[in-house]
């Protein structure tokens, strides 16, 4: 039997970039209408990454990147032998936004960055974003932790501000196994070469 690699960072990341692509603009929608706010000062985010590019060009933009892979727990076997592994990421989620005037970028990041809080540690959601039913994903409250940027001038009156949200997420990962053939005979054919001509 041979192994095949789990997916690891890459898959972590994924799974917590598909969850907010679908949970994030209804959520949205819920906050404006709680807060009576319109979509200029809540606005949905253009694009979601889980890498961070050399540049941004759509506003906002959330990332998602795993900074280190702080355990490894080995759960059981599933049905087909393959071992089955409890891994902890730890992670960030970026919020990058721009708009005009100091006070507004910070408005919207701020409010952008409640909302994705909001969206990470909503249990029931993060874990019916499992079609599969044996990620069983975890986030606990207590690993989360936040950073802002400073505000940078970017043209004019163009402002950029960002913040990250910090926290430990927990799944499950297989590693599928695959069975290596078996040589059960050959036939081997020899022939001798001719002899080198004499010159």
């Amino acid at each position: 039997m041979t192994d095949i690699l789990m997916y690891g960072p890459q898959f972590a990341k994924n799974y917590v970039n598909d969850y907010l692509q679908h949970d994030m603009p209804s959520r949205l929608v819920r906050y404006r209408n709680g807060w009576s706010v319109d979509d200029y000062t809540l606005p949905d985010p253009e694009l979601y990454l889980t890498y961070e590019p050399i540049a941004l060009d759509h506003w906002p933009t959330i990332i998602t990147v795993v900074i280190s892979t702080n355990s490894f727990e080995r759960n059981f076997l599933d049905g087909s032998d393959n071992p089955q592994y409890r891994v902890t990421y730890s992670m960030r989620t970026y919020v990058w936004v721009k708009t005009e005037g100091s006070h507004d970028v910070t408005l919207m990041r701020d409010r952008l960055t409640t909302v994705l809080r909001s969206s990470l540690l909503d249990r029931p959601n993060l874990n019916a974003c499992d079609t599969s039913g044996n990620v069983n994903p975890t986030l606990l409250e207590e690993s989360m932790r936040e950073e802002y940027s400073d505000l940078t001038l970017i043209k004019g009156d163009r402002v950029l501000a960002g913040a990250y949200i910090g926290y430990d997420l927990t799944l499950n990962e297989t590693v599928y196994r695959q069975p290596i053939s078996t040589l059960a005979s050959a036939e081997v054919e020899i022939n001798r070469l001719p002899p080198n001509p004499v010159p």
